[in-house]
């Protein structure tokens, strides 16, 4: 177990060549001033300025230049001696003999080299980040410090700037117990993850699940056949017959034209043959038209019915030309019945073309869905396999958090307890039972008890933190006016004993008070009594400068 000793405090003004050197003892240390006229002397600017040299912000008084001054603490940590000087937002640490060992403008950085030296540092989530961070130094010395301007009750109030991370008030409490640490942020950072890892997962499984109903579904009513390349190889051979049936209907097309035409020329032939019959001499002259069987025969012809002038010639063509246009007839009818019949036979290809294309596709289609299903069903698999193992880390997590709030429990459990007592023995009837259950609740007391509960409500927290954190570091606990002005006396001497005996021995007491008493705390071993006799608003003076303006120079030196 560590504990942080003050051996003296050192306040200079350069400017005006002023300083104030104050020098403490292990431990109870009271300063005090005259009961009548000890108002504004600086007993509150010396408390102060302890915590605000080590890398707190105080709540100075405005007729205080905080920045116009420097400050300088020597320490004492497991007996290694420690100067640590602050400047504005300047911070040096320098070992016993004012060698520089630290330097830095950061609060991070001198909270993470006092943590080395302490042992002990909070850490919080970072508001923006949710992340793990090591805290400026002030709070890990809010057990520690109470301002008499600021007695809130059950609220931080002694120290400005403590906003910068949500909610700090149980994390920083819980911190100090050595309950909240690094392994148990991790926990709550792995739930947290662990429980939208897992609501992603029922969700994809319900989205899958929804799809396999949908697959079977439609699977159950489809028939398609199983052999997919079978069935291709015979849309294939359809394909090609459909293709020569095509090409033959294209022929038999070309010559069902070829013999319309020829069919035209001849009956144009048989008109002029008639012509000429009825005109006599001028029947031979009108015939022009070629033959439709053959073109010598057409030739043979014309001359003929041109050369004829006889009415037995003219049955003669008559008949040749009837037996032609027979000729023609019947074979544009073989030629009309064979289209007619390709006609059919494409017709029905074309229909058996498109069913076995729509069963191929359906047996893509089949098989696309037969695939897909596998898949979901693999995908499903492999859900349950990560949700059952999201769910067995879930509770390994769970378990240990358990231990963390059975941690929890007990300080609370403590914390009633001691304020209970307190409770009955200051007669706070003010604050309900109800409001000291848990350490996170807020109480807030009125008059002249509003000092009291807040004084009582620290030193129960820092004895339940030595009794579950025992190892940790002790800091000392700096008390400003912890009677405030609007206690009796009756009431301020049972707050003191209250103090002087539930001050641990290893931890360094540092109050302020006016006129302060010995006698009427006979029992008590008070260490130290500083006692400030100087006018208003004028604790640095010019002599305590002079003696100890050696120091800055070794500083300055050393730098």
């Amino acid at each position: 177990m560590k504990s942080l000793f003050l051996n003296t405090l050192y306040i200079f003004e350069y400017k005006n060549r002023l300083a104030k050197r104050v020098d403490f003892q292990k431990g109870i240390n009271v300063i005090t001033s005259d009961r009548t006229n000890g108002n504004d002397v600086g007993k509150s600017v010396l408390l102060k300025s302890i915590y605000h040299t080590l890398g707190a912000d105080s709540i100075f008084d405005s007729k205080w230049s905080a920045f116009e001054k420097t400050y300088l603490l020597n320490i004492s940590v497991s007996g290694n001696i420690y100067f640590v000087y602050r400047s504005g937002e300047l911070f040096r640490i320098y070992n016993e003999e004012l060698s520089k060992i630290f330097s830095t403008t950061n609060r991070k950085e001198l909270s993470e080299y006092l943590g080395g030296i302490f042992e002990f540092h909070v850490k919080l989530p970072n508001r923006h980040e949710d992340a793990l961070e090591i805290t400026p130094p002030v709070y890990s010395y809010l057990l520690n410090y109470v301002d008499q301007d600021h007695m809130n009750g059950t609220k931080f109030a002694s120290f400005k700037n403590l906003g910068q991370y949500a909610d700090y008030k149980e994390n920083v409490i819980y911190n100090h117990f050595g309950i909240f640490n690094d392994e148990y942020f991790n926990i709550l950072k792995k739930i947290e993850e662990l429980k939208k890892e897992e609501k992603k997962l029922k969700d994809e499984k319900l989205i899958i699940e929804s799809m396999l109903i949908r697959i079977k579904e439609y699977l159950e009513g489809m028939d398609a056949p199983t052999d997919l390349e079978l069935l291709k190889i015979e849309l294939e051979r359809k394909k090609e017959e459909y293709s020569d049936i095509v090409l033959k209907l294209k022929k038999v097309k070309n010559s069902i034209v070829k013999l319309r035409n020829d069919k035209f020329d001849l009956e144009r032939n048989i008109n002029d043959l008639s012509a000429k019959y009825t005109e006599d001499s001028k029947i031979f002259s009108k015939i022009h038209s070629k033959c439709p069987v053959c073109a010598q025969e057409i030739d043979e012809l014309d001359v003929r019915i041109r050369s004829s002038n006889k009415l037995e010639d003219y049955f003669i063509l008559k008949d040749e030309l009837d037996s032609l246009m027979i000729e023609i007839n019947r074979k544009l009818n073989v030629k009309e019945e064979e289209y007619r019949n390709l006609l059919k036979l494409l017709e029905s290809y074309e229909k058996s073309l498109n069913i076995n294309e729509s069963v191929v596709s359906s047996s893509i289609k089949h098989m696309g869905y037969m695939e897909t299903q596998e898949n979901m069903i693999q995908e499903m698999g492999r859900l349950m396999i990560k949700l059952e193992s999201n769910n067995k880390e879930f509770k390994d997590y769970n378990r240990k958090l358990k231990e963390y709030n059975d941690q929890k429990k007990k300080a609370n459990s403590l914390y009633e307890e001691y304020m209970t007592e307190s409770k009955i023995r200051f007669g706070l009837e003010e604050i309900g039972y109800e409001k000291i259950k848990n350490i996170t609740q807020n109480y807030e007391a009125r008059g002249s008890n509003r000092a009291i509960s807040t004084i009582i409500w620290y030193f129960n927290l820092l004895k339940i933190k030595h009794t579950l954190n025992e190892n940790t570091i002790r800091f000392p606990l700096v008390l400003d006016s912890p009677n405030n002005v609007e206690s009796d006396d009756t009431k301020e001497k049972a707050l003191f004993e209250f103090i002087f005996t539930n001050i641990h021995k290893d931890t360094q007491l540092i109050l302020s008070t006016l006129g302060f008493n010995l006698n009427d705390y006979k029992d008590v071993k008070i260490d130290n009594i500083i006692s400030l006799d100087n006018d208003k608003y004028h604790v640095l003076n010019s002599d305590d400068y002079e003696k100890n303006e050696h120091l800055l120079k070794m500083i300055f030196e050393d730098n």
